[in-house]
């Protein structure tokens, strides 16, 4: 008789895990208590438009999600490496590129320097670059206790080019407005964006976990279940007792979770106000009372992200730098950042229509030093546990953490019960 093993939480880590065990050969029932799988990758259709569930992208230059996932299948679409960069005025906005010298060596980086950017900024993101291509992943994961910014500090770049091209774009990756992050993530994202491209699946971002859920057998995934866990071979599901050789917790179930937060806003205009297929950091945003971190429009990637003849564009906020100006509304985002858009792209805006505000809370899970020597897949308390919060926050997090819990299942529950 096969043991039977429980994954509770169907997001992509749960169902990566459910779909390895299945094929060493143990019967695995996955429970998700909503209506859908994908947890956080989810993407909805809104008057025509695909809705992700905040602004997600998945990265080529992951290692294991290259190894899993079939990017082909999912007919994936690519932004330019590589960013604009706004400086807004009541007068007249300024935008200037900076592109990927290795892979677009004809963009014109120049056009950067003067404003943010010097000839020797751009000298050390090359050998940043370099440096951090031909780095083991796991080297880069072993030590490290600055945050992000103290390390790019003692890199040498000016506190000028850290504020208007690291800060924006980074604290919209982590979601905190300190660049608190520990320096490994930071490492790990650079290293990744270097090696591979920012895609967006043809269907949404919700097309990655329905790709990887294929591999389960319908039978096998049950959605809207009210789950308790007993112990670690006792669940109820919906007030029905059920037995299984071992639990996988695949949830984030600790009491003190994370407090990053994100406003995502998307709307609807006639034309995309970006000239190419970037996205379009905030070089302000640091320095001012400005929310908007970046803005990009997934239909200039993809067109069915929006019906014809219209673009989509989705606004990125930080949740605390709105606890910090006390903004904690809907309405209250939504005046603040169309205000912010007016300044940037002036009356074209007024055409404009809001499509979708969401609040995302415990977006993603903290990175400290401490969350990376803490962590730990092991079951001392009986349970199994998998989770981009065991790893790093990110779909290569997950799937590792996916891949790490198989491997400590197999270790520890016989494939056959006696």
């Amino acid at each position: 008789m096969k043991s039977r093993i429980a994954v509770i939480g169907a997001g992509i880590a749960g169902i990566h895990c459910t779909s390895e065990l299945i094929k060493l050969g143990y019967h695995v029932d996955l429970y998700e208590k909503s209506d859908r799988i994908g947890g956080r990758m989810k993407t909805e259709l809104i008057e025509g438009f695909q809705i992700d569930h905040g602004f997600h992208v998945l990265q080529t230059g992951y290692n294991v999600a290259q190894k899993v996932i079939d990017y082909d299948k999912l007919n994936v679409k690519a932004f330019e490496p590589g960013a604009l960069v706004i400086r807004s005025s009541s007068k007249k906005s300024r935008i200037w590129r900076l592109s990927d010298p290795f892979r677009r060596p004809l963009s014109s980086l120049k056009d950067a320097f003067g404003f943010f950017a010097s000839p020797f900024d751009m000298l050390r993101v090359l050998l940043m670059r370099r440096r951090l291509t031909k780095m083991p992943v796991d080297e880069i994961f072993l030590n490290g206790d600055l945050d992000t910014e103290q390390w790019l500090r003692n890199q040498g770049f000016s506190q000028k080019f850290i504020d208007r091209f690291f800060y924006p774009l980074f604290s919209g990756i982590f979601l905190e407005s300190e660049l608190r992050t520990n320096e490994r993530l930071f490492k790990f994202i650079f290293r990744t964006m270097s090696k591979g491209d920012m895609v967006l699946p043809k269907k949404g971002i919700q097309a990655i976990p329905d790709l990887l859920a294929q591999e389960i057998p319908k039978g096998n995934i049950e959605l809207n279940s009210d789950v308790e866990i007993i112990s670690p071979n006792t669940i109820k599901v919906n007030d029905e007792e059920k037995q299984y050789h071992g639990v996988i917790i695949a949830f984030d179930d600790r009491t003190n979770l994370s407090k990053k937060h994100v406003w995502t806003l998307y709307f609807s205009a006639d034309k995309s106000p970006l000239s190419s297929k970037h996205i379009m950091l905030n070089s302000e945003i640091r320095n001012s009372d400005d929310l908007i971190s970046y803005i990009s429009v997934p239909s200039d990637i993809q067109s069915n992200y929006s019906p014809v003849g219209k673009s989509l564009i989705c606004v990125t906020v930080l949740g605390d730098k709105c606890d910090n100006l006390g903004i904690n509304s809907k309405e209250e985002v939504l005046s603040k950042v169309e205000l912010e858009l007016r300044k940037w792209y002036g009356d074209e805006v007024q055409s404009w229509s809001s499509i979708a505000i969401q609040h995302i809370i415990n977006a993603l899970p903290e990175s400290d030093s401490e969350f990376f020597t803490q962590i730990d897949s092991n079951n001392e308390d009986g349970f199994f546990r998998c989770g981009d919060f065991m790893t790093h926050g990110s779909v290569e997090g997950a799937l590792i953490s996916a891949r790490k819990t198989v491997e400590n299942v197999g270790q520890k529950i016989p494939l056959l019960s006696q």
